[in-house]
């Protein structure tokens, strides 16, 4: 009896932890226009953010009308990226190849976009 008041105490105790989780993500839902140098025009449409920081939703580049999906890894023949938030920092590993590192404030993501050892340029998304 005394273990299930504990597991049922515990439980209550964690339900304001995952609610933070669902909110600190929640500031990134939506969707954001920006351009990647060399690569041209991006959208990047956030549908959903998942307890455990990864992201759902898809990559959209006008060049070629390229889009890929967020999945549970990137993966160039399947077209998915694997993104995750972990504050307020959203890190995204491309299907195209390369990593996104971007800080949220407010309603921009700033950051880096770096392919292998040569290229790093700067990037932004603003909300629309």
């Amino acid at each position: 009896m005394n273990s299930r008041r504990s597991f049922i105490a515990a439980s209550v105790l964690l339900l304001p932890l995952a609610g933070q989780a669902q909110q600190a993500g929640a500031g990134f839902v939506g969707e954001w226009q920006g351009d990647v140098p060399g690569v041209g025009g991006a959208r990047l449409i956030i549908t959903g953010v998942r307890q455990t920081g990864q992201v759902d939703g898809r990559m959209e580049f006008a060049l070629q009308s390229f889009v890929s999906a967020f999945g549970d890894r990137a993966d160039t023949g399947k077209n998915t990226n694997y993104g995750l938030i972990t504050g307020s920092t959203l890190t995204i590993d491309a299907a195209l190849g390369g990593k996104y590192a971007l800080q949220r404030t407010g309603d921009q993501l700033t950051g880096t976009y770096t392919r292998g050892t040569t290229y790093n340029v700067a990037v932004s998304f603003k909300k629309a």
